[in-house]
């Protein structure tokens, strides 16, 4: 029991927001605020390596930060603190950028998103135990694109090596014989 007249402090984890563009960092403070976070922001990579002195417990960072992007931050988050929740936000769902994101232990997520979707992110990225094997963490929404991608790719490799065949036929086909 706690004497009265004492008090109790609670910790409140830290978040950082790096991300150039206004409008997006002030929708990113919103909704990790609303999760309890206390929230610092930053616009470069320089400004986010300066607080990354002090590491926080979970870091948002775009994936658009001038020379460097936010793998690099997660990079150099996750050697200050090995247990960073990370996660990279980008604008544009590139799968090989996602691929780097995850083998760096970070969550990708493609902007624009709700506010719903994004708390769900941290939360689950919070959540994980980074020695899991569970592989990325991805929506329903994302593991049905993935699947999309995965069957239109192994489709489209077989429609390619088709064609190519048919493209030797036919050359050896048209060739005038040789002598």
């Amino acid at each position: 029991m706690i004497p009265t007249g004492s008090t109790v402090r609670v910790m409140t984890p830290s978040a950082l927001i790096v991300e150039p563009v206004l409008s997006d960092a002030l929708f990113l403070m919103a909704a990790v605020s609303a999760l309890g976070f206390q929230v610092t922001t930053t616009d470069t990579f320089h400004g986010a390596v300066e607080r990354l002195l002090v590491p926080p417990a979970l870091l948002i960072a775009d994936i658009r930060l001038g020379e460097y992007n936010g793998l690099h931050v997660v990079l150099r988050g996750k050697a200050a603190k090995a247990n960073l929740a990370a996660i990279v936000t980008s604008a544009a769902d590139d799968p090989v950028l996602r691929l780097d994101a995850e083998q760096l232990g970070a969550t990708f997520v493609t902007k624009p998103v709700s506010a719903r979707e994004l708390r769900a992110a941290i939360c689950r990225t919070w959540l994980r135990d980074p020695k899991s094997s569970d592989g990325p963490i991805r929506s329903p929404f994302e593991r049905r694109q993935v699947e999309r991608r995965q069957e239109v790719a192994a489709g489209s490799v077989d429609r390619r090596v088709a064609e190519r065949r048919r493209d030797i036929h036919q050359l050896i086909q048209s060739a005038p014989p040789i002598v």
